[in-house]
């Protein structure tokens, strides 16, 4: 009975953190100022201004549940005062600088980092009162497990509708990237070391604050990332970066284990550390490759270069992929936006393209258009065009 109260009090408690809502608020900015950037670069809106709030939830869930039932079963803890710092840090870090830096390194490691350092160095705080490094110890293991959610995340849901966008190069060319950009809400049953839930088992709680008493609270971890791709294809990039971090992950909760274990006075700071340093290491070796590497969506000599494609569009459902390269339409030979039209007039009905696909190889793209669309098949492609001017979808 007291674990059944535990639980609906615990949920009721997700509903009073001030994360839950300002996620839901920030994610619906988002989508305005996507729709907003999408608008100035090709005159129409791409994806619709829910499209971040449609994935605030669905994989969250999925994860936060998987998370719930591990957090329980080694029966990690959380002191109150880091979960004020934490839900702080996140929507700070959120205002700053969007969605990249909300991995679980950042909102999670820093609030860690700076309670381990105070634990350490006898240092107090009014409002934060004394802290006990042990307090801390089902903190790093957290840490660990929602690096992996944010590794899997990436790699599950990370390329799923990413927003074209335009910037002018290093020599004044008009060239083309993505953005890849997710927020996600995971809710998490962790344990606070006071209350009335007493151990179930023997062995629980495997890493243990020193409380004899626990109350339960479903916590909304807000991750993200944030990726603006280049030099290559977003599918590649996004791949390497969620291994990356997948790795970094389990690493992180490989010494979180051993030192809560070996170290357990020095263990929030190590994992935190860790976490900090790997998760900027990834991050700067992907700024770095988009500096070095040549762009990838720019003007062609031959073809017409595909950057992105309209939800539901004529395109879409011909099956054209961002990357391909328009060679002919209704075969005539183009290279130019202007190109594209005039070869579409010829036939308003139906619609034929060669493309080369990733491979470089020849496809067939065809299909019928109807009347209203047939200048319209929802392209978003690259011009190199002069400053002021914008690009258009065909």
């Amino acid at each position: 009975m007291e674990w059944t109260v535990e639980i609906a009090r615990g949920i009721g408690r997700m509903f009073l953190h001030p994360v839950f809502y300002f996620s839901i608020i920030w994610v619906l900015l988002a989508g305005f100022w996507r729709i907003k950037r999408e608008r100035r670069d090709f005159l129409v809106r791409v994806h619709t201004i829910f499209l971040e709030l449609r994935h605030l939830f669905p994989a969250g869930i999925l994860v936060g549940v998987v998370l719930s039932i591990v957090s329980i079963l080694l029966g990690l803890t959380i002191p109150l005062k880091l979960l004020f710092i934490v839900a702080l840090a996140t929507i700070i870090l959120t205002v700053i600088g969007n969605a990249r830096l909300l991995s679980a390194a950042f909102t999670i490691g820093i609030p860690l980092l700076l309670l381990s350092s105070f634990s350490l160095f006898s240092f107090e705080w009014n409002f934060l009162g004394p802290m006990d490094s042990n307090d801390l110890l089902g903190a790093s293991v957290m840490l660990g497990l929602l690096m992996v959610a944010e590794g899997f995340l990436m790699l599950k849901n990370g390329l799923k509708d990413v927003s074209p966008k335009l910037r002018t190069s290093r020599r004044g060319l008009t060239v083309g990237a993505l953005q890849t950009k997710r927020f996600w809400l995971l809710p998490s049953f962790l344990f606070l070391p006071s209350g009335v839930l007493t151990m179930p088992f023997d062995w629980w709680p495997v890493i243990s604050s020193g409380s004899t008493g626990y109350s339960l609270v479903l916590l909304p971890f807000l991750l993200g990332f944030q990726q603006q791709i280049q030099t290559e294809l977003p599918e590649a990039a996004v791949r390497r970066m969620g291994k990356n971090v997948l790795i970094l992950g389990l690493l992180v909760l490989m010494a979180s284990i051993v030192s809560a274990l070996l170290l357990p006075v020095y263990a929030a700071i190590i994992t935190s550390v860790f976490a900090l340093l790997g998760r900027i290491w990834i991050a700067y070796r992907h700024r770095i490759r988009e500096n070095n590497y040549p762009y990838y969506f720019a003007p062609r000599n031959s073809g017409v270069m595909v950057l992105d494609v309209l939800p539901d569009s004529p395109a879409d459902k011909m099956g054209l992929k961002t990357g391909e390269i328009i060679q002919t339409c209704n075969k005539v030979k183009v290279n130019s936006k202007e190109e594209m039209y005039q070869a579409l007039s010829k036939n308003r009905a139906y619609c034929k393209l060669e493309v080369f696909d990733h491979n470089n190889e020849i496809r067939i793209v065809q299909g019928a258009l109807y009347e209203g669309d047939h200048h319209e098949l929802g392209i978003l492609f690259i011009e190199n065009n002069q400053m002021g001017q914008t690009n258009r979808a065909i």
